[in-house]
């Protein structure tokens, strides 16, 4: 069995940005290193070969997608009147389906970083997205390549550009050229197509197996720009007429206040992130490399369409529309011909950040450390019904500095919230509520808190309980802080396109040596 260590720790301090920790390569390069297999992605040393109980030619590929502000409920499967993305709807009719996943925080960095550690963000110290993943955290890539996997993966979101977000640790291909300039600010990203061919090229080079393929789209996230050819699938003649202030200015279209533009476009663009992944996985399957695959699908956070005052954005509060994602996981295929576990829908709570503890019981690794995640490999089996828990949520204040409103808090169930408010300085309480999600989906009609409730009581101990956890936890190593003005976007987008391709890491001097001989660098 191989044994994993994970740290724990915390105190917040701003410190220099860290430089990056690796080499930018050549698209050439990077499909020559595939093949080679000669990068590393640990900064510290390998503890040795893996000692899991699997052997390497026995374990699956495991793939996962996901698609930046992704809401739940704008899936058919999840009960949404438009199919916006039949090719997943496909994967789901293969796949355990979880009715109730979120994310314990409803921003990119934060929820990645969650995802690849298994920890909520007071443990790993990723609470905005300004904030850097300390090289201390064992990541999931780099537990997979201590069992012997070829780690890749695909980013479409400038916050999660390797040398700014730590989010590259333990990838041999970390894929993160973004370079299309967005519509309303000098902010940069990759459309789907872009990123797909990025895959598609790693695909061709045969890289080395069992891989672990990471990729991320961002498409859904504004400003809501799909291709032409998208844009007339959803167009309705609704109206619904929004204050200029009430659309964030990056996401404002000239001349549109239409609530149903904007959420027509935001469903055109889920379609075209599902038709590139359709596209991807009809490759993986000519390949052979799909059926036997332990596939995930997901996203990092949903999208507010004014239920609770904020349109078209998603940080803020800890409402579902930001936290509540899509979370669809499929078992290979076992050995000797042995078929996955039959596809069904769950009730229980579930979590992206519950992605590390499930892969390691599913390859028989001991993660020796602290998860806050939890293994959902014995529900995927139809092993064991879907434990009855609680997850806490989180904004709290430190993750937005330059605005002004309390930290909020959140424990939820399956069918249960409380939020609680409270002071910054102060930490005393400004107001509780709770939800019956069963009756209010839309979190419309909060219930003041009866101490008297044994439901209520209940939750509001355990969320009084993992607040104070919340503040006593010390992180043992200090976090960076890092912010990229747009003003200075254009020039670090720039300045990384003169030094090539994908961000292949820790090559060793003899690599360097090697690929210079070569005429790979210079």
């Amino acid at each position: 069995m191989l044994r994993v260590r994970s740290p724990l720790g915390c105190i917040i301090r701003r410190q220099p940005v860290r430089g990056a920790r690796g080499v930018h390569l050549s698209a050439a390069t990077c499909i020559a290193l595939a093949i080679a297999g000669c990068g590393s992605g640990a900064d510290r040393p390998s503890s040795g070969p893996p000692k899991a109980a699997t052997q390497k030619k026995d374990l699956p590929n495991i793939i996962v997608l996901t698609v930046d502000t992704l809401r739940a409920d704008h899936l058919a499967r999840y009960g949404y009147e438009r199919n916006t993305m039949p090719a997943i709807e496909a994967f789901f009719d293969t796949a355990v389906v979880f009715d109730q996943a979120v994310v314990p925080r409803g921003s990119t960095r934060p929820s990645y970083s969650s995802m690849l550690t298994g920890l909520y963000p007071f443990r790993h110290g990723v609470r905005s997205n300004f904030m850097v993943l300390h090289d201390d955290l064992v990541t999931l890539p780099e537990m997979l390549k201590e069992a012997g996997y070829h780690t890749a993966a695909f980013v479409s979101n400038f916050v999660l550009i390797g040398e700014l977000s730590g989010c590259d640790q333990g990838f041999d291909v970390y894929d993160d050229r973004l370079e299309d300039l967005e519509t309303y600010q000098a902010n940069y990203e990759r459309v789907a197509a872009r990123t797909l061919r990025s895959i598609l090229a790693w695909l061709e080079s045969d890289p080395p197996q069992p891989f672990f393929l990471f990729i991320n789209l961002i498409d859904p996230h504004g400003p809501y720009e799909p291709p032409k050819r998208f844009r007339a699938l959803y167009a309705t003649d609704q109206q619904r007429m929004l204050r200029l202030e009430d659309i964030p200015v990056y996401n404002r279209k000239p001349g549109v206040l239409n609530f149903h533009e904007y959420l027509d476009a935001y469903d055109a663009e889920i379609r075209y992130a599902d038709e590139a992944l359709g596209i991807l996985i009809e490759q993986l399957k000519a390949k052979r490399l799909w059926d036997d695959a332990f596939v995930v699908f997901t996203a990092d956070h949903g999208e507010a369409f004014g239920e609770h005052g904020t349109f078209f954005e998603h940080h803020g509060h800890v409402m579902d529309e930001t936290t509540r994602v899509p979370l669809a996981i499929r078992l290979p295929n076992g050995a000797n011909g042995a078929q996955a576990p039959a596809p069904r829908r769950v009730g229980g709570l579930a979590s992206p950040m519950d992605l590390l503890p499930t892969v390691a019981a599913l390859l028989d690794i001991e993660h020796a450390g602290m998860l806050d995640g939890r293994s959902l490999l014995g529900v995927l089996k139809g092993a064991a019904p879907a434990a009855d828990r609680a997850l806490l949520l989180e904004f709290p204040a430190v993750a937005s500095p330059w605005q002004s409103h309390p930290d909020f808090y959140a424990i939820r169930t399956a069918s249960q919230k409380l939020i609680e408010q409270y002071d910054v300085k102060t930490h005393q309480p400004l107001g509780r509520f709770f939800f019956d999600l069963a009756q209010d989906r839309l979190e419309q009609h909060p219930i003041n808190v009866d101490p008297w409730n044994e439901t209520h009581r209940k939750l509001a101990t355990q969320l009084a309980q993992l607040v104070a956890e919340v503040r006593r936890t010390e992180l043992a190593f200090v976090v960076t802080e890092y912010d990229m003005p747009l003003d200075n976007r254009a020039g670090f987008v720039a300045g990384r396109k003169k030094m090539g391709g994908p961000h292949v890491r820790a090559l060793t001097p003899e690599q360097i040596d090697r690929l210079r001989s070569l005429g790979y660098i210079d």
